[in-house]
């Protein structure tokens, strides 16, 4: 089966391709604007919609007028377009869907920091040396090898520095049976906790990160708006704010990493993550960042041939594994059933029932295509 991964390294340029890298990211993002604001302005006077291929047959002849867009390789300014295009249609997506739609909106120099080449022509990767059609060469830290098909090439300004993103396209790769299966219960006291009594601590980034970033934000207040000194605090903060993501990320790569090794099947829970985020334990569930480690064991498990089952979450908290409800407060942090006379941390219970709703929803999946196949049979006879 073929998968998409992502290879992110950080580049060593030179001045000159720093250079080179800022003017493409400047003429980029007046392009994206242009278009937006052409898009906008059809629809305010004519109530006529923009498409993709319209802007795009532009291109030519906005070269002929700018001899500095013309220095831009053409699909990199194509690639502009279409994120436009995609931007508008994920607009009209949620407009239909009832949700907050947010209309698409200009970006200034701190909000476009990327540009990419679709296809590797005029592109090459020898060894630690990356080679871009109409900029340069420039080294980059080869953290690790680049296994599969390079599709795309990406180029991205951090606060940290430049980085090249390759999108690969690669066959995946099956891992060995452990004939092992486990409930996952998400959780602010623990990160999380399994159903055989293993606890993964919270890490807490943001409480770790919290001192620092008062004092950071302390000093920016102190600066004159637009001075150096004001220039070089809100760098500052930045780093800590890109520190306390790195740190955050690692820690999901490094978690759902063992847990694929380890298990064969993993249940977790069917979580409305985006509505638990505006409540009272916003803060706390925004530093923990379930929806970005599910994303990555839903894929690490895709690429390994693992199974992650999602259940629906209602009563996990509030049931024992023998089927009895338990109603317990936010408080009670001990479980104990007077049915079967269990006696447990809460979480480890709601981790279990996650995994026996799991393992029921694959039985019946079984049965029903059990079924569906007799079904079958009996229709050829």
């Amino acid at each position: 089966m073929k998968i998409v991964r992502a290879y992110k390294y950080k580049l060593k340029p030179s001045k000159s391709v720093i250079a080179k890298f800022e003017q493409w990211l400047s003429i980029c993002r007046e392009l994206y604007n242009a278009g937006l604001q052409e898009r906008r302005d059809a629809w305010k006077l004519e109530r006529k919609n923009i498409s993709y291929c319209e802007q795009s047959k532009q291109l030519p002849q906005i070269k002929e007028i700018r001899k500095d867009v013309s220095e831009v390789q053409s699909q990199v300014l194509q690639n502009v377009l279409k994120r436009l295009d995609k931007t508008f249609r994920a607009f009209f997506r949620r407009v239909e869907n009832g949700e907050r739609a947010g209309y698409p909106r200009f970006k200034n120099e701190n909000r476009f920091n990327s540009f990419t080449y679709p296809q590797m022509k005029g592109i090459s990767l020898v060894g630690n040396k990356l080679t871009l059609s109409k900029i340069g060469s420039t080294r980059l830290r080869l953290s690790r090898k680049v296994t599969g098909k390079i599709k795309t090439c990406t180029i991205k300004r951090e606060v940290s520095g430049w980085f090249v993103i390759f999108t690969v396209e690669s066959e995946s790769v099956s891992l060995p049976k452990t004939n092992k299966q486990i409930g996952i219960d998400m959780g602010i006291e623990n990160f999380l906790t399994l159903s055989d009594g293993t606890q993964i601590e919270n890490p807490r980034f943001f409480v770790d990160f919290q001192k620092k970033l008062r004092v950071a934000h302390r000093q920016i207040s102190r600066r004159r708006i637009g001075s150096y000194r004001w220039r070089r605090a809100v760098t500052k903060v930045r780093k800590l704010y890109q520190k306390m993501k790195d740190s955050r990320i690692d820690f999901h790569h490094k978690t759902s990493h063992n847990l694929i090794n380890e298990f064969d099947l993993i249940a977790i829970e069917n979580l409305n993550i985006l509505g638990m985020s505006k409540g009272i334990l916003r803060k706390q569930i925004r530093d923990v960042a379930w929806g970005s480690f599910y994303q990555k064991l839903l894929y690490k498990a895709e690429s390994a041939d693992r199974k992650v089952i999602k259940v629906n979450p209602n009563g996990t908290s509030q049931s024992c594994t023998c089927g009895q409800r338990v109603e317990k407060t936010l408080k009670v942090r001990w479980h104990q059933c007077y049915n079967c006379g269990l006696s447990c941390h809460r979480d480890i219970v709601s981790a279990q029932v996650i995994l026996n709703r799991a393992v029921g929803q694959t039985v019946k999946a079984l049965n029903s295509s059990e079924e569906l196949f007799a079904l079958e049979s009996l229709a050829q006879v």
